[in-house]
């Protein structure tokens, strides 16, 4: 056997830890919900028939490993809402797709870096810009890959590959069967008889384009059940009901939480990510999605706009849906961000929305998405029912203390050394970040009559999407999110060291 399998139903059903051994063997640690066998394992589910190959398929929704002749073969997510998370030290090579239990394995302690936030969003600039070093100390580098396949050698040798690249789509039709069709295959391959634990879609839908859209197409292949908050992060009416019933789906509303509610542990999920703990806005659709396909809207607001330029790199405009890895593995869920199917095709997806056979669709204001109008209106939802107003659901954590409120406040400080408290409140860093965004707020709201007003505000921030992330206070929540899961990760390891009486690095 090349693959030690050590199943603990105490971890996160979706959660699993690989390590690498002498001679081209390897140990996977993981929860009940992995699809494993003594060459690989699953994680998640394929846009593909059940038996491809996940290192060869276009549409992958979780992560997968497979041994080749020389070299294990890792696969990453379809989507840059999720990474794998890969750690050189003296042994070898460890990965995960649980940062905090990577930490809790091997007792990691990431040193003081003001600047995570930033790191961490970077992933808005698309696959080819991203920081892929997560930080690097005497004991190891910690690497972090989204979207691209990696290959690590026996030897050690660590190497990204591309994915297969989706087909090229050149009318409507093309790029919607596709969808359908990625979505159909999706739905079978996580009800496949072979697997321990079979996954069924619910799907999000809202009042504006994207998750409407998402709903749409998963009601065209099977989804009956839909999940929605009723209001938006401006206290509007957000709630998809009345679209969900026309598509004939059964809708559960969930309240929007609007701070922090329980103790700081209640959100570390989320914070521990890197991600900036935004989604912690649907925490409520936990009881809706165990067990389940969730079907997203994430990336719609680039994807489906004609006024937003082509990038097959998939840069996106925030980080929406990138904090919910972690909230994943321990509700057990596949996700599947629907506009990221085919995302890589960005350039046909822009020339289809600008189309003369688009034109019956665009209205050519500020929040306009002809192809996603287009199906949702075709699937028999009329014009009024949707995409009146652009509303936002996230909770920006990340942009300071607010939302979290004191006692939150004084456990996330609580749970990172003194030092790490006073670099994150009271340093230089943090004051010229306070100021710079202030400003550019400023710049924002009453300089739109300055010239080139942007070229200040570039000078001053840089790419905001990602400097949004970069106070000295996101790396703070960050690690203060990753010690509290490392934590519980860490009991779960103790208490299997216990029962097998050997050291937690030893256990399996």
């Amino acid at each position: 056997m090349t693959l030690e399998r050590l199943i603990e139903p105490a971890l996160p059903p979706l959660a699993w830890l690989f390590q690498t051994l002498p001679g081209g063997r390897g140990r996977l640690l993981h929860g009940l919900a992995v699809w494993a066998h003594d060459e690989g394992f699953l994680e998640g589910c394929l846009g593909a028939e059940p038996d491809a190959d996940p290192a060869q398929a276009t549409n992958v929704f979780g992560s997968a490993l497979s041994r080749g002749s020389k070299a294990w073969h890792f696969v990453t997510p379809s989507h840059t809402l999720e990474s794998l998370y890969f750690y050189r030290h003296g042994d070898g090579w460890s990965v995960s797709n649980s940062l905090a239990l990577l930490a809790a394995h091997h007792g990691i302690e990431p040193p003081w870096d003001p600047t995570y936030g930033a790191k961490f969003a970077s992933i808005c600039l698309g696959i080819e810009k991203y920081e892929k070093t997560l930080w690097r100390t005497t004991e190891g580098e910690m690497i972090r890959v989204a979207y691209d396949n990696v290959v690590l050698t026996f030897s050690g040798e660590f190497r990204l590959v591309p994915k297969a690249l989706p087909p090229s789509f050149r009318t409507f039709d093309e790029y919607v069967h596709h969808l359908r069709d990625s979505l159909q295959l999706a739905f079978g391959h996580a009800a496949a008889t072979a697997r321990d634990v079979a996954y069924t879609p619910v799907t999000t839908c809202s009042s504006g384009y994207d998750s409407a859209c998402a709903a749409a197409l998963a009601a065209r292949v099977g989804c009956r059940e839909g999940v929605t908050l009723r209001l938006s992060r401006e206290g509007q009416p957000d709630s998809g009901r009345a679209v969900g019933e026309l598509l004939g789906l059964s809708m559960s509303e969930v309240d929007r939480p609007t701070s922090v509610e329980g103790n700081f542990a209640e959100v570390s999920d989320f914070f521990a990510t890197g991600m900036g703990g935004e989604d912690y806005a649907f925490k409520g659709f936990a009881p809706h999605v165990c067990g389940r396909i969730l079907l997203s809207g994430f990336h719609g607001g680039r994807i489906w706009s004609p006024k937003k330029p082509p990038d097959p790199a998939i840069a996106r405009g925030d980080l929406s849906g990138s904090s919910l890895q972690e909230f994943r593995l321990w509700t057990n869920f596949i996700h599947i961000p629907v506009p990221m199917i085919g995302a890589r095709r960005h350039p046909d997806i822009a020339a289809i929305s600008r189309s003369p056979e688009m034109a019956p669709y665009r209205l050519d204001n500020d929040y306009d998405k002809p192809i996603a109008r287009r199906i949702v209106e075709e699937a028999g939802v009329p014009r009024s029912y949707f995409g009146q107003h652009k509303r936002a659901a996230s909770m920006p954590l990340f942009l300071g203390s607010r939302l979290l409120g004191p006692a939150n406040r004084r456990e996330c400080e609580a749970a990172v050394p003194k030092p790490m408290v006073g670099a994150a409140k009271y340093s230089w860093g943090r004051a010229s970040w306070e100021v710079r965004c202030h400003a550019y707020v400023l710049l924002n709201t009453f300089g739109k009559r300055i010239p080139r007003r942007w070229r200040l505000q570039r000078a001053l921030v840089g790419e905001w999407r990602v400097f949004e992330h970069s106070s000295p206070w996101a790396a703070l929540e960050f690690l203060a999110g990753l010690r509290v899961v490392r934590r519980r990760y860490r009991d779960v390891l103790n208490a299997r060291s216990r029962v097998m009486g050997t050291p937690v690095s030893a256990a399996w």
